[in-house]
Parts: C-alpha cells; sequence; structure tokens
C-alpha cells in the first residue's frame, strides 16, 4: 500500500510575538496584513483530513515556533499522528533565510521535512475536504492526479505582463507561469486552484539539488515578490515533464472568494447547495476571518456538523 502523508502549512497571525517579529522585519509597525489572522481554519483542515483521507499516515504542520490548539479535536486525532515542524528544521543550513513571512520561500523547503513520504499532498489551512476522498483521488497508478487545466503563458500574453507590474501584491498565476517556465513549458501553464496538491518529493528535491541557485534565489525573500515562483506549481510542472501525471476536472473543487461582502442568506444558499453536489469534494473559503461574526456561526456550525467536530 501506498504511503501517503499530509503537509500543511500554517501561522497564528494573532500570537503577540509573531506580529512584533513581522513588524520588525517589514517596517511595517501599522500595516500587520490581517490575512495573517486565523479563525479554526487548522482545526477544520486537520479533522477534515482525519475524516475524509483516512489513508493519510501522519499529518506534518510547518509553522513558525507556535502550536496550533487541538483541544476541540483532541479526542479525534490518534496518536503520534500530527507532528509540528518548525521553519529552524526545513530550513537547516539555510538559516540565513530566516525568519520569513513568505509562503512561496516555505514552500520550496517543505520536501525537507525528515520522514516525509515519497508521495505526499500539501495544503494551506484554509483548504477543507467535504467528502471522502480515496488514494487514487490524490495519485493513480504511481501518477498525480491534478486539479487544474492549462492556460497561455504570461510569456504570450502581454497584457497580463502589463497588469502584474503595477500590481502591488504578486500574481498567483503569474507565479505558476514563472514556475511552468522554469520546467520548460514557455507558452503554457498548468493552472492550479486552492485545493489540496499532490506533491512527488524526489522530484522537487532532486531539482532543487541539482539547481541550488534557484532555490536560494526563491528563498531569500521574506516577503512575496514577484521574482518568485510557486514551487508546488515548479513540482506539478516536472511532474507533468515526466508524463507522470493525470488531470482532474475542477468539478470536484469550491472556491469561495471576497467573504467579506457575503451576506447570511448568500452563504447559507452555498452551503445548502454544497449539501446537495455530489461532484464537490474540496472547499476552499479565503479569508474566513473576514467573515461577519454572524456569518462565521454559520459556516463554524455547517462545517463542524459535516466533520462530526
Amino acid at each position: 500500500m501506498n504511503t501517503i502523508d499530509a503537509v500543511i502549512t500554517w501561522v497564528d497571525g494573532s500570537d503577540p510575538n509573531y506580529k512584533i517579529k513581522y513588524n520588525y522585519h517589514s517596517g511595517q509597525m501599522r500595516n500587520f496584513k490581517e490575512q495573517y489572522l486565523q479563525d479554526n481554519e487548522i482545526v477544520f483542515c486537520v479533522s477534515s483530513i482525519l475524516k475524509y483521507a483516512p489513508f493519510v499516515r501522519k499529518i506534518f504542520i510547518v509553522t513558525d515556533n507556535q502550536v496550533p490548539n487541538f483541544k476541540k479535536i483532541e479526542r479525534i486525532i490518534p496518536k503520534n499522528k500530527i507532528k509540528i515542524i518548525d521553519h529552524k528544521e526545513i530550513f537547516e543550513g539555510l538559516e540565513d533565510h530566516l525568519p520569513t513571512f513568505n509562503i512561496r520561500s516555505i514552500d520550496a523547503v517543505l520536501h525537507r521535512i525528515k520522514g516525509l513520504s515519497e508521495k505526499y499532498i500539501y495544503f494551506n489551512d484554509d483548504m477543507f475536504l467535504i467528502k471522502e476522498t480515496k488514494i487514487n483521488d490524490w495519485f493513480s497508478e504511481d501518477k498525480a492526479v491534478l486539479t487544474g487545466n492549462w492556460v497561455k503563458s504570461y510569456n504570450i500574453q502581454v497584457s497580463k505582463r502589463i497588469s502584474q507590474a503595477f500590481k502591488k501584491r504578486p500574481s498567483f498565476n503569474a507565479a505558476q507561469s514563472k514556475a511552468a517556465n522554469i520546467a520548460g513549458f514557455n507558452e503554457k501553464y498548468f493552472k492550479s486552484y486552492h485545493s489540496g496538491r499532490p506533491q512527488i518529493k524526489s522530484i522537487i528535491q532532486d531539482f532543487y539539488t541539482k539547481h541550488p541557485d534557484i532555490l536560494i534565489a526563491q528563498i531569500k525573500h521574506k516577503f512575496r515578490s514577484t521574482q518568485q515562483h510557486i514551487p508546488y506549481s515548479l513540482c506539478w510542472h516536472l511532474i507533468i515533464k515526466q508524463d507522470m501525471y493525470k488531470a482532474s476536472s475542477k468539478k470536484t473543487l469550491l472556491e469561495i472568494e471576497k467573504v467579506k461582502n457575503l451576506n447570511k442568506r448568500t452563504l447559507e444558499t452555498i452551503l445548502l447547495n454544497l449539501d446537495k453536489n455530489e461532484d464537490v469534494k474540496f472547499l476552499n473559503v479565503q479569508d474566513l476571518n473576514y467573515l461577519s461574526k454572524e456569518s462565521r456561526l454559520i459556516f463554524n456550525d455547517w462545517i463542524s456538523k459535516k466533520l462530526d467536530i
């Protein structure tokens, strides 16, 4: 049987010590980003893996000198199932680049987690499973199952390149296009969305070992930069290049974006439709902490029942 682990990156931005460190290195004492705040996402993410991906051997949670509060679900967590991985462990030998507040730098060294399985699934903490998944939803016949679709590279979309030059926040899609370029895809890239991402450790490990300059150029940024690629996307394109993938339709995923203005009635309708939809297994709610208090209670109640917690 294949051994498959899960890796989750997580930060508690409400931690006073984290805020102080962030502000010191960013020089933005009054501009702490609300996106770093959390609202139990990690509890929901872990619970969803435990219930809907029971084949996962171990869940590694990568964080910066923090420990999530799992008191609510400690009764359902098997012994030794979860392991906390500090940034210092995966940046061993690369400590000059710590601390980092950049998910794209952290992603580049996830493969260095000690004891990590060859095949693993990478989650952000706002990605939830809401229906049972099986191994072949992630890896089928030794091929990674990638949820996404092919789109034109930024190389051949002049308007995209121009708009990216004026954006303050480095683009998610542009960084995927850059990852594809590194792997040798110059006219198109396989666009991913916000759901769990199958990874093959040896493929990305071998690449960064052979190209240490690319790794260092990636992790030297403490904050997101337009010069960076997305490491898991690079892994995907290297997997594709070796014909070790199967494409999966996005119909299995629902992304809920721009939640700040999501009213109670709209949210209730979305969740009701989710219960009726047999295709959707993966749910992403971006910036859950931006929901109104009333809407947050509705979502928390819905997903808690869904996960039996």
